[in-house]
């Protein structure tokens, strides 16, 4: 279920979203861990895929397309 809930948020942004935009700290640590499990699978699916453009900057996630397969 939270899988669909990420890919629904990623849908509806227009590029790249930043990391921890995608968790609600509102639903505590259980909450978190179920949301970083989810992106975990969907970079397994290759249905999203993270950036990161330097050390220690900061984490954006994406919709993977067909043209960045």
């Amino acid at each position: 279920e939270r899988m669909s809930q990420v890919l629904d948020y990623l849908s509806k942004a227009d590029n790249y979203l930043a990391f921890d935009s995608l968790f609600d700290l509102t639903e505590g640590r259980q909450g978190q861990v179920v949301t970083f499990m989810a992106l975990l699978e969907l970079v397994k699916e290759q249905l999203v895929e993270l950036v990161q453009t330097q050390l220690f900057a900061m984490i954006y996630v994406r919709l993977k397309t067909e043209t960045s397969l």
